[in-house]
């Protein structure tokens, strides 16, 4: 296994992980709540910006 194809399933993995996140808040919400405070969305942004100068 090439480390590209590892790479590849980490990635995979960790989208998982934030659909699973992402629905627990979702039920979180439902019951009144909160958990969004824009901090993954922030990493995920500072991560795509990161990897535009190394591309």
């Amino acid at each position: 296994m090439s480390h590209l194809e590892i790479i590849a399933r980490f990635e995979d993995m960790l989208r998982m992980a934030l659909d699973i996140i992402n629905r627990q808040a979702e039920l979180l919400a439902m019951h009144g709540i909160e958990t969004e405070d824009g901090q993954l969305e922030a990493a995920e942004q500072k991560l795509r910006e990161d990897m535009e100068g190394w591309c």
